[in-house]
């Protein structure tokens, strides 16, 4: 199970993702797939309880009014079971313990803040058990219940933040409807009128969750910017410059527009909310981006509103510089056999195109010369490379400075199952990259401030005949 502190660096992680590009938006392709995937599976997971906590406090009479912010909340109690005042930093609003059968339930809920951490857990039958919940239809995901009944479980928390792409159709101040149920995850079916449910929904500090100490935020709108309805395309992020971008009227499903090529790659970013109600197993819809004579599909996801935050493609000019690229992107059925349905009128789709920044090659593999994480800029320092059969690279991190580690590699042979682990100073074992696809790609970390350590990177599985190891610093620009 994942704690809480790993959910919120996972959350700013993603962010960590600004301009990380691939090379194809399926998974298992090129530079950090392997990253990736299992950030999505730990945002999903902890999602799911985020919700689940809503419902906790946002049923009538269910706790007082917030005190003061001099005082601490309350825990609340009932039968046995505490939801508690304060999670760290987090206040709770309102709670919620259910009676013992209640494996479902459906209330109103009105928002009152943007930014919100939600805890829950459950109760159920034997086996792998999970609270599934929506919000307005919106699917925020699956959470695992704790295995032992009748404690309080740190697991189960995910935050809502500002830029969060589900405050688009259910904005603070309206009502919403908020369902959560107790599914079984083998089946992924509900568990019927067995187990119980209890949340919390608290306040939270509105910037995103540090890091390793990093620093974060939520990047501003720089001058120049594409805004529309809310989502927004950044002039500027990491080294990339935006070249054109559109967002259709709720409920459009497709996008036209044109620009003028320069002859850099081009970088795409999709922005999709068709698949808000799908429980992440077989996503129904499908971003189609025709670019030029190119055509490229992405899963249809929101992240952010800051609609760089998800995932990107990379791709070459469709055409020499100077001549004119046109656009077009369209939400599909994700299968043949699936017919479009009529859509939520509020459904979004956008999709940016950015000029990529200056890259370093090395090996094939691309480190920008300028990226963001965390919504702050970053330049690189230095590289360090050791031969992929060598099994380890080490570089020394900068003394009293922000900085972040880039870690991986290029394909290292067939010796399959390659897993590496970046480890700072001799016992903080701070990420690992798994690849069953030739190399353990490339992730980025934000560290804070701190004294000089040594960080290294070690193979710790597989057999490399080839390939190169890499470690880079990158300092604030």
């Amino acid at each position: 199970m994942m704690n809480l502190q790993d959910l919120r660096d996972e959350l700013a992680n993603r962010a960590a993702d600004a301009d990380q590009h691939t090379g194809d938006l399926r998974p298992g392709v090129q530079q950090k797939i392997r990253r990736t995937k299992q950030r999505r599976t730990f945002t999903v997971l902890g999602a799911l309880a985020v919700v689940a906590a809503v419902a906790a406090g946002f049923l009538p009479s269910l706790t007082s009014t917030p005190p003061p912010a001099d005082n601490p909340p309350e825990d609340y109690t009932r039968d046995g079971l505490t939801v508690p005042g304060t999670v760290g930093s987090d206040k709770l609003l309102k709670a919620w313990i259910g009676d013992h059968g209640q494996g479902n339930l459906t209330f109103a809920w009105t928002p009152t803040t943007n930014s919100i951490t939600f805890h829950g857990n459950c109760e159920a039958p034997a086996g792998m058990s999970a609270i599934r919940v929506r919000i307005n239809g919106w699917y925020v995901g699956d959470a695992f219940c704790n295995t032992s009944p009748g404690t309080w479980s740190m697991d189960s928390g995910v935050t809502l933040a500002p830029d969060s792409a589900f405050w688009l159709t259910s904005p603070v101040g309206k009502p919403a409807q908020v369902s959560a149920e107790l599914i079984d995850l083998n089946s992924r079916r509900p568990i019927g009128k067995e187990g119980r449910l209890w949340f919390g929904i608290y306040s939270t500090p509105s910037n995103p969750p540090s890091t390793n100490g990093g620093l974060a935020r939520i990047a501003p709108v720089d001058a120049g910017a594409y805004q529309k309805d809310g989502v927004v395309y950044r002039k500027t992020v990491g080294g990339d410059t935006l070249a054109a971008a559109a967002v259709a009227d709720p409920g459009r499903l497709e996008v036209r527009y044109s620009f003028t090529a320069t002859g850099a790659r081009l970088v795409l970013h999709p922005f999709c909310t068709a698949n808000a109600g799908s429980d992440g197993q077989n996503p129904p819809y499908t971003v189609e981006m025709r670019v030029g004579s190119k055509l490229h599909t992405a899963t249809c996801e929101a992240f952010s509103t800051d609609a760089v935050l998800g995932s990107s493609l990379t791709m070459d000019s469709p055409v020499p510089a100077g001549q004119r690229v046109d656009v077009v992107a369209k939400v599909i059925p994700t299968s043949p056999n699936l017919v479009l349905p009529d859509l939520p009128s509020d459904v979004r789709l956008g999709l940016g195109v950015y000029f990529q920044g200056k890259q370093r090659v090395i090996d094939g593999m691309e480190l920008p010369e300028q990226t963001e994480v965390a919504g702050y800029r970053y330049r690189l320092a230095e590289v360090k490379t050791a031969p992929g059969p060598d099994r380890s690279v080490w570089i020394d991190t900068p003394a009293n400075q922000p900085y972040v580690v880039s870690y991986g590699g290029s394909p290292l042979g067939t010796g399959g199952g390659f897993r590496a682990t970046l480890t700072l100073g001799k016992t903080e074992a701070t990420a690992g990259l798994a690849s069953d696809e030739g190399g353990p790609g490339l992730a980025r970390d934000a560290h804070g401030a701190g004294p000089t350590e040594r960080a290294t990177l070690t193979l710790d599985e597989g057999n490399p005949t080839k390939g190169t190891l890499i470690l880079a610093i990158y300092l604030p620009d």
